[in-house]
């Protein structure tokens, strides 16, 4: 170890006895502060103006254009500079023979010129850690676990470029030729996980390989062992390949042992990198102060359930338009959507299953990129664009075949991914969203509804009630059953369906049952049925508008319920007259208590008030309208912006219940009913505005005690602001953008002279 000091303690020397050490530290600090004062101004002049943002320590380090993001982006360019002359320099002057035959080991050697990197390094991530200790003083609670890992990451990249860079230095004595070829190494390195993608064990060696990502999950906040050894790997690699360059070039064996050599070392790399990769041998340590990058506690508890394998398969359609992202050459990314979910289920088996099918071949939105498809079936169409994106169509299931494992007609033969765990299944579908693939909260309910109690709702159909299959403006289709809606209900964990309760009674699987806003009376065989399902105990929600007054009262006098004649106005001249805007009058609900402390209002177009009077239930309101707000029992024009308050009309002002919330004890159980005055803010084209989609989650949590949806918020992150005024600011941007740079390179100046003297 002495001999190997004293190698770094000398290449050291050499490089601070030249002005590109210096130049590049200088450099390097100017740029990184730059970007990051930049940032740190733009921030405190939006606090300035009075708008907020959080998270800083996130948007400050490795968010984009962040002070890691940009180092990210230049640290390869500054390695090969140092890297460049530390074999290639003693190849050219023919010093490295005196090297070679001295009484110093060829790894104490390599191993002496890598140390001195390595503390050059260190210097660097010195520099960073100047910024992270002024981003610490300025910005309120700073993550500080985000920070170092962020540092980690950085220090072990530079690490893995110096290994590399001094590999490709021992093979040339050209210094300009190791630096070029340094750079073509990272861009291999960056790049190799690209091939051999549709070959499963090929993949994964590659995908080991490659740089791209690798410091991704870091700079956010979570270290595992994966990424570790991957950076320790490929420094052994590059290592170990500097070293056998030197021992089999003074050997004299034959060209089989020598290339002997190198392919059991890369062998034992791969290995390694590749056992180090299983998803059961995994550790991961998430450092972030909120704990980001792991699985909010009510995912985590739905996963330390599971108790054998969860399947999941996916379903590529090569007639959908999103084949792609389930392609082999897409796996590892798509296996990294569940990446934290094996954390914590590492029995998780990811089967794909290929095929082609049509449930509808002109109207497929794949088929605009495919040309002109007029007159060809749909194994024509499929053999046509198998051709356009270069696959094998053998590799696809036939309808036939796929017909025979399973029915995809319901899911519009779309991208799709099956749930199976002990028989039970679920799905996970893709959305119309930017971010179309399921996040969190989706795939923790597709998991979770594999466990616990179906909760089945049913919609009564048959008397003009609002319906869930039309997409219709009126219609209640987009919440309850909208397959590429994220928050549908069906997506987040129920199953819903519909029943005319004039040809069948209500299912007993029921767990919520729905009246939705008819325009007619109950037959006498469906009212019959409702009231018995409420006897024995069971949950019903119902929506009515005033204009259906006469057909629900009647219904509702079994709640001691009734909407009030009148119509509730819009006190706000800016706003139609009957757009109401309820706001949580709650405070016993902790499944809207969010909404209550965030004073959300919910759009509610033509709103009744409702009035309780003998009832068996305990009412809670829910939803209130405006204390400035008043209920006209006369009609009033809803386009008109003059409908004033007149109490001689029978006007009553004030904040009026419009949605109640009543419970009993009954069948040993909690029953529970929730009548809205209101129907249109459940509706296709009221639930985008304001907090609707919010409440209506948070209704349906309470009729499921809380099972679905699956909440999985965090609390606010705590470093929401800066705590310094643009005068210390500026006080910081000069000392380390001018004060520390010009020091340094005093200090250069002043060993190169004093050097050159002697």
């Amino acid at each position: 170890m002495t001999k190997i000091f004293k190698i770094a303690k000398l290449e050291l020397s050499v490089l601070f006895y030249s002005p590109v050490a210096w130049l590049v530290l200088v450099i390097f600090m100017v740029q990184s502060g730059m970007g990051f004062f930049g940032m740190l101004g733009s921030f405190q002049e939006l606090f300035m103006m009075g708008e907020k943002a959080d998270n800083l320590t996130q948007l400050l380090f490795p968010a984009t254009n962040g002070l890691f993001d940009k180092v990210l982006q230049n640290l390869y360019l500054y390695i090969p500079l140092l890297t460049m002359g530390l074999i290639s320099r003693e190849i050219s002057s023919g010093s490295i023979k005196l090297l070679l035959s001295s009484p110093v080991k060829i790894s104490e050697i390599i191993l002496g010129k890598y140390l001195a990197m390595i503390y050059y390094a260190l210097m660097l991530m010195a520099i960073l850690g100047i910024y992270c200790l002024i981003g610490m003083c300025v910005i309120k609670d700073a993550d500080a676990g985000l920070i170092g890992a962020g540092l980690l990451s950085l220090f072990l990249l530079t690490a893995t470029y110096a290994a590399i860079g001094l590999f490709m230095s021992s093979l040339t004595g050209y210094q300009v030729v190791a630096a070029i070829s340094t750079l073509a190494v990272f861009a291999v390195l960056k790049y190799i996980g690209t091939v051999g993608q549709s070959i499963d064990f090929v993949r994964d060696l590659t995908y080991f390989l490659s740089l791209s990502g690798r410091t991704e999950s870091m700079l956010n906040g979570l270290i595992t062992s994966r990424d570790i050894i991957y950076y320790l790997l490929i420094i052994l690699l590059f290592l170990g390949l500097t070293m056998l360059r030197f021992k089999v070039s003074r050997e004299s064996k034959p060209l089989a042992i020598q290339a002997g050599k190198y392919v059991a070392l890369l062998a034992f790399v791969l290995l390694a990198g590749y056992l180090s990769a299983r998803p059961s041998g995994i550790f991961y340590l998430d450092v972030t102060a909120q704990k980001s990058q792991t699985l909010t506690p009510a995912s985590q508890a739905v996963a330390k359930q599971m108790e054998g394998p969860l399947i999941i398969t996916t379903y590529v359609n090569l007639l959908d338009q999103h084949v792609y992202a389930g392609l082999p050459v897409s796996r590892n990314t798509d296996l990294s959507r569940f990446e934290d979910f094996r954390r914590f289920i590492p029995g998780i088996k990811m089967n794909y299953v290929y095929y082609y099918d049509a449930t509808d071949l002109a109207s497929n939105p794949n088929m605009i990129y495919q040309g002109d498809i007029t007159g060809l079936n749909t194994k024509q169409v499929a053999e046509k664009v198998a051709d356009n994106i270069g696959v094998d169509l053998d590799d696809f299931l036939t309808p036939d075949q796929i017909h025979q494992i399973i029915d995809l007609a319901p899911e519009e033969n779309t991208f799709v991914r099956q749930l199976s765990y002990r028989g039970n299944t679920s799905f996970l579908r893709l959305y119309n969203e930017n971010n179309q693939f399921p996040e969190e909260a989706e795939i923790t309910a597709a998991i979770k509804k594999l466990m616990a109690p179906r909760q089945q709702i049913v919609f009564i159909e048959g008397d003009d009630e609002r319906s869930i299959r039309i997409k219709g403006d009126r219609s209640y289709n987009l919440f309850s059953n909208a397959r590429k809606t994220r928050k549908s209900l069906i997506n987040q964990g129920f199953d819903v369906v519909s029943v005319n309760l004039d040809v069948a009674d209500v299912p007993e699987s029921t767990t919520l049952l729905i009246l939705a806003d008819p325009a007619k009376p109950l037959s006498h065989r469906a009212d019959s049925s409702v009231r018995r399902y409420i006897a024995t105990g069971g949950d019903m929600l119902i929506t009515a508008e005033p204009s259906h007054r006469e057909v629900i009262n009647p219904f509702l006098r079994q709640f001691g319920v009734q909407l009030s004649p009148g119509m509730m106005v819009n006190p706000d001249k800016n706003a139609p007259a009957d757009l109401i805007q309820g706001r949580i009058a709650t405070e016993n609900n902790e499944y809207l208590d969010q909404l209550m402390y965030m004073n959300a209002a919910v759009a509610m177009p033509s709103a009744a008030m409702l009035e309780v009077t003998d009832s068996v239930f305990t009412a809670d309101t829910v939803l209130q309208s405006s204390a400035l707000g008043w209920n006209r029992t006369n009609g009033f024009d809803p386009s008109s912006s003059s409908v004033s308050y007149q109490p001689e009309l029978g006007d009553l002002k004030g904040s009026k219940p419009l949605v109640l919330m009543l419970k009993r004890k009954i069948a040993n159980r909690e029953q529970k009913i929730l009548i809205s005055g209101d129907a249109d803010f459940m509706s296709n084209n009221s639930i985008p505005q304001a907090y609707n989609f919010p409440f209506i989650n948070g209704i349906f949590r309470w009729f499921s005690d809380g099972r679905f949806p699956v909440k999985v918020s965090r609390p606010a992150p705590q470093d929401d602001a800066i705590l310094t005024s643009r005068k210390q600011l500026s006080v910081y941007r000069s000392g380390t953008l001018w004060g520390i740079p010009a020091l340094m390179i005093a200090c250069a100046a002043v060993l190169l002279i004093s050097r050159k003297r002697k």
